[in-house]
């Protein structure tokens, strides 16, 4: 299965719109190509569209030269796509793993079928790369469980890796001044189903208010937990991220405790702490994987003794794939579909209490309190190793309760830059000594083996142990 990132802008058109001169676009040496393809596209979901409240798509294309199956991913202002060249009618076993969490136990069935007469202008740079694709999209489709039919006309622009940052805005600019509309839905999947994009917005009687904000930082940690599932179960390096928008979920229910029934708020956090905890191992080693490596690779040759750094690898290697192992397994429970269940009501309808009607500028008393404690914290560790830990914990939740306030928040910004520098080097701290004890057990062992020699190892942790001490006392100045 390969994979590749979309970035893709879509426009609403008449159906006598005028394509404008593109020429301007093309720099010099350029070129533009025009090819005409017939697509037919069938939509796979659970009956419920779990895939699709997430923003993924699952599609069987016929035609264009890419007959087989696509699964796109929303990945910030982008989306993964991956693809399949299987020409089953039945989503391949590849695709189904990929999707498993998110469909969970349901069936996927076909939900719409969409057919495309696409006029394709792809616009090349003087040394033969792709700059953008502009599609002139003539589209039908009717949805499988109601049988409605929907007929329209999109343009759909798709930037090529030799793309600059201004691409995007300067085909977007040109567009709209031909009297192109941005998308009222977000794919086509959603128009033939009769969904716009407001519709996919996280719709609320609380807008304005502390509740908006709370509903739509949580919706974006939800979604990207949802997300990365896929990408876990193809091998995307997404464990770290995942585990921050879990992070970020554990420190809102925390810091805005009162918005929250207490009870679903806590049977939540237990969750997480689960699936954080089978992240976080993970995680782990490969932070200290990369961590170790930098460190023997500044030692003066002298100072390595024996196969140090294959010797840590090959160990990091075997914890992680043991972690991997429990990630895996985790993710295949019973209990961790009920999750993602969760997750998916909390991302568009969390309980929450009256108190979150209050006005949005409310959330800024939180983050001060927050800032309260956090620095209460730092000042009361006074060098204490398990007490930097816990202000390093306090400091996390409030750079992102700084995170949620932004919108109403003009000071806000300012105090998550801060935090996030705080966090940052506090983050080092920790990491130094983490690495440290870890050093001290495998060279402890190492230091018996035939071959092996702990003096390396000692170095190591010395260097460790100087770096926290260096940190501890910057923060004490």
């Amino acid at each position: 299965m390969q994979t590749h990132e979309e970035r893709e802008e879509k426009f609403d058109v008449e159906r006598d719109w005028v394509m404008p001169d593109l020429r301007g676009l093309v720099p010099d040496g350029g070129t533009v190509s025009e090819t005409l393809r017939k697509l037919e596209n069938t939509y796979f979901d659970t009956r419920d569209q779990s895939l699709l409240d997430l923003g993924v798509t699952l599609r069987r294309r016929i035609g264009g030269g890419e007959t087989g199956w696509q699964l796109k991913v929303p990945a910030g202002s982008a989306r993964v796509e991956l693809h399949s060249r299987s020409r089953r009618p039945q989503p391949p076993n590849d695709i189904s793993r990929a999707v498993a969490g998110l469909k969970g136990r349901q069936e996927l069935v076909p939900v719409a079928t969409i057919w495309t007469i696409r006029t394709a202008r792809r616009v090349m740079d003087a040394e033969g790369q792709a700059l953008f694709e502009l599609a002139d999209d003539a589209v039908r489709s009717t949805a499988h469980d109601s049988g409605s039919s929907r007929e329209w006309r999109e343009i759909e622009v798709e930037l090529g890796p030799a793309a600059q940052k201004k691409t995007q805005a300067q085909v977007a600019a040109r567009l709209l001044k031909a009297g192109a509309r941005p998308s009222s839905s977000n794919t086509k999947l959603h128009r033939a189903l009769g969904i716009t994009a407001a519709d996919t917005r996280n719709r609320s009687d609380r807008n304005g208010t502390f509740g908006a904000l709370i509903r739509d930082y949580l919706a974006a940690q939800c979604e990207v937990i949802g997300c990365n599932d896929v990408g876990l179960r193809t091998g995307e390096p997404l464990v770290h991220k995942t585990r921050v928008a879990v992070r970020r979920l554990r420190s809102t229910l925390r810091i805005f405790g009162d918005m929250f029934d207490t009870e679903q708020a806590s049977a939540l956090d237990a969750e997480l702490v689960w699936y954080a905890s089978l992240l976080g191992e993970v995680r782990d080693c490969d932070v200290l994987a990369a961590r170790l490596a930098d460190r023997i690779a500044q030692l003066p040759p002298e100072q390595v003794y024996g196969p140090v750094s294959a010797h840590i690898q090959e160990t990091l290697a075997l914890d992680r794939n043991e972690a991997a192992d429990k990630l895996d397994e985790g993710m295949s429970s019973e209990r961790y579909q009920q999750l993602l269940k969760t997750l998916r009501v909390w991302r568009t309808d969390p309980p929450l209490t009256e108190a979150a009607d209050g006005k949005a500028a409310n959330a800024s008393r939180y983050v001060r309190k927050a800032k309260r404690k956090a620095q209460r914290r730092l000042k009361q560790a006074d060098g204490d190793i398990e007490e930097l830990h816990r202000a390093r914990k306090a400091t996390k939740r409030l750079r992102y309760a700084g995170e949620l306030a932004k919108p109403a928040d003009k000071k806000a910004s300012r105090i998550v830059r801060k935090a996030k520098h705080l966090q940052t080097e506090l983050g080092e701290h920790q990491d130094a000594m983490v690495s440290a004890g870890y050093l001290a057990r495998l060279g402890a062992a190492a230091g018996s083996s035939n071959g092996h020699n702990g003096f390396t190892y000692g170095v190591l942790m010395a260097n460790e142990l100087a770096d926290a001490a260096r940190i501890r006392h910057s923060l004490a100045a």
